[in-house]
């Protein structure tokens, strides 16, 4: 019984001993609009320190970066935006929910935009293909030989003579080839 007791003590020390260690790593501080934020990523670059209620202590002290021959300190790369081999528009650090949730809309748009696009282009692609076919179909009718008819403007049929039906395959050769059809 003694040591069921002990063993249950010693569980929840550890049990609080981790909870304490998650809580170490904790921001708590008052944003632009004077909400209470609590957040496990720092606050942002302006916030007066007054406003920081409490941050999570340092456990190695960063040093500075060494100074060149000139006596002027460059800063790092990752600290100055205009640096070479910066990304422009970057910050440092992980991104927050609103600007993972805002990368996620953009994708999506992105994705709807060329899957519209794509759809078109199918369409477009297809109706194409249609019309050369019709084409390439009445070439191979006018080229067969065989005699043809076509219809005055009073309704009545006539045959086609010769010079007209080489008008009519001229005409429609240059929508084929308008068409790009191969």
């Amino acid at each position: 019984m003694i040591r069921t007791g002990m063993a249950a003590v010693a569980a929840a020390l550890g049990l609080m001993l981790a909870c304490s260690a998650a809580q170490a790593q904790l921001y708590h501080y008052k944003d632009a609009n004077g909400r209470t934020v609590y957040s496990d990523s720092p606050p942002p670059a302006g916030t007066p320190p007054g406003n920081i209620m409490k941050a999570p202590k340092v456990t190695q002290p960063v040093a500075p970066a060494p100074t060149p021959a000139g006596g002027e300190a460059k800063p790092a790369v990752g600290n100055n935006p205009n640096a070479p081999g910066a990304e422009k528009g970057k910050k440092d650090g992980p991104k927050t929910t609103a600007e993972r949730e805002a990368d996620y809309k953009k994708r999506q748009a992105e994705a709807e935009k060329k899957a519209k696009e794509d759809s078109e282009k199918m369409a477009a692609d297809q109706n194409r293909q249609a019309r050369c076919a019709a084409l390439q179909q009445n070439v191979a009718a006018m080229q067969s030989g065989q005699r043809m008819r076509k219809f005055d403007a009073n309704g009545q049929p006539y045959f086609i003579e010769d010079n007209e039906r080489a008008a009519d395959v001229a005409k429609a050769q240059q929508e084929m080839s308008a068409a790009k059809c191969g």
